[in-house]
C-alpha cells in the first residue's frame, strides 16, 4: 500500500466488518452487540478526514470506460494507477420504472454486483437518482412543467405513485448483501444540485416546503421499508453562504453527510474561479459538518475531457490537502461520447499528473482501505 494508515483507521475500513463484536464497554469489556455495518461505514468516512485524507471515486468505473463496454474487472482508473478507486458511484435512474437497465444502459444486477465486488474490497459505494417522474415519465431533466415535485409530494394519488418509485428503491437497497448475507452499506445522494435549474426538482422549479417534503417521504419510505444500510448525503450545487447552503436542508435527522457538487467549466482559463469556489465551498461544508455532527464531502466533480493536463495535481490535490473530507467523485467515463471523460485512460496526456496524485499520501484508493 500506498500509506500507512493509523491502526484505528485500518480497524475501521478492512472490509467495513473488522471491528464487529469488538466494542467496548465503560468497564472495558467487549460488548457482545457487532457494530451495524451502516456505523463502520460512517466511521470510515468519519475518520477519512480526520486523518487529512480523501477517498477518491468514480462514477460506473468498473462497467465501462472510454473506449469500452461491459468488460468484466476492467476500470480505467485501474488501468492508469493498479488500483480500483476507493469509492464507486452508481445511479438509479429507471428502477423506478421497473426497468432492468438504468438511464446509461447498466443492468442493475450488474450494478448489484459490482457493490458486492467493491465492498469485499473494502471500498465503499455511492447512489445517485435520475429518476423518471412518477406523473408524467419525464426524466430528470424536463423541466417544462413546474408542477411535478407540489403534485408527487401534495395530490393523494401522485404522492401514492411516488412512494411506489421510493418503495423500489428501498427493495433495492435491501437487496444488497454480501455472500453471509448481511446487508452492504451504501450512500444514497437524492435530490442532488436542487440549487440548480436543470433538474425537475430545482429550486426554480419548487417550493423550499415541497423540496424538503421529497426527503421526509424518501425516508419515511425507505425507513418503513426496513433500510437500515443507507448514510443520506445532502448535495447542493454551488452556494456561497450557510444560509443558502441551509436554505432546503430537510433537517439533521434526515442527513447523514453534508457535499458539494462544482464542477469545473471553461478549461484552464476556468481554473482560478474553480479553485475559488471549491475553496471556499469547502470550507463552508467542513464547518457546518463540524457543527452538526455529519461528514463533510466532495459529492461530484470534474472536468470535462480533462483538458488540463496537470488537473490532478495542480488542481484537485491542494484542494483537497486545504479542505480534507471524507471522498471526491469525478464523473463518468464514456464509452458512446469521445470527449464525455472525467478520469484518465492509459495513454490520457494527464496519465503522469493522475499516477502523482494517486501516489500522493492525501488520497486513498481501494488497497489502502484494505
Amino acid at each position: 500500500m500506498k500509506n500507512i494508515l493509523p491502526i484505528a483507521f485500518i480497524i475501521a475500513g478492512a472490509g467495513l466488518t473488522a471491528c464487529s463484536g469488538n466494542n467496548r464497554t465503560a468497564e472495558g469489556t467487549a460488548s457482545d452487540t457487532p457494530t451495524p455495518p451502516v456505523e463502520q461505514l460512517r466511521s470510515l468516512l468519519a475518520s477519512a478526514a480526520a486523518e487529512g485524507k480523501t477517498m477518491f471515486g468514480h462514477h460506473d468505473d468498473t462497467v465501462y470506460g472510454h473506449s469500452w463496454c461491459g468488460d468484466s474487472g476492467r476500470s480505467d482508473v485501474a488501468e492508469v494507477c493498479g488500483d480500483y478507486p476507493a469509492v464507486m458511484s452508481w445511479d438509479l435512474g429507471g428502477l423506478e420504472k421497473g426497468d432492468s437497465l438504468n438511464l446509461d444502459s447498466v443492468p442493475f444486477d450488474r450494478i448489484r454486483a459490482e457493490v458486492i465486488a467493491q465492498h469485499a474490497r473494502g471500498g465503499v459505494n455511492t447512489f445517485s437518482w435520475h429518476l423518471f417522474n412518477a406523473i408524467d415519465g419525464a426524466d430528470s431533466w424536463n423541466v417544462s412543467d413546474s408542477t411535478i415535485v407540489s403534485r408527487l409530494v401534495n395530490d393523494s394519488t401522485s404522492n401514492a405513485a411516488f412512494r411506489g418509485q421510493l418503495a423500489a428503491v428501498a427493495r433495492f437497497f435491501n437487496s444488497l448483501t454480501d455472500a453471509e448475507g448481511n446487508k452492504i452499506p451504501v450512500i444514497f445522494r437524492p435530490w442532488h444540485e436542487h440549487t440548480g435549474g436543470w433538474f425537475f426538482w430545482g429550486a426554480p422549479h419548487c417550493s423550499i416546503d415541497d423540496y424538503k417534503a421529497l426527503w421526509t417521504n424518501t425516508r419515511s419510505v425507505l425507513d418503513s421499508e426496513g433500510v437500515d444500510n443507507v448514510l443520506y448525503a445532502y448535495s447542493p450545487d454551488r452556494v456561497d453562504s450557510a444560509e443558502k447552503y441551509l436554505e432546503r436542508y430537510p433537517g439533521d435527522e434526515y442527513v447523514d453527510i453534508l457535499g458539494a457538487d462544482i464542477y469545473h467549466f471553461g478549461g484552464a482559463d476556468g481554473t482560478e474561479n474553480y479553485r475559488n469556489t471549491v475553496s471556499t465551498e469547502l470550507a463552508l461544508v467542513r464547518s457546518l459538518a463540524a457543527e452538526r455532527g455529519k461528514i463533510a464531502a466532495f459529492t461530484e466533480t470534474g472536468i470535462e475531457g480533462l483538458p488540463v493536463d496537470n488537473w490532478w495535481t495542480e488542481t484537485l490535490l491542494p484542494l483537497l490537502r486545504e479542505n480534507p473530507v471524507s471522498y471526491v467523485v469525478v464523473w463518468r467515463n464514456a464509452h458512446n461520447k469521445p470527449t464525455h471523460f472525467y478520469a484518465p485512460y492509459p495513454g490520457h496526456s494527464s496519465e503522469e499528473s493522475f499516477k502523482a496524485f494517486y501516489n500522493d499520501s492525501t488520497t486513498l484508493f481501494c488497497n489502502d482501505l484494505r
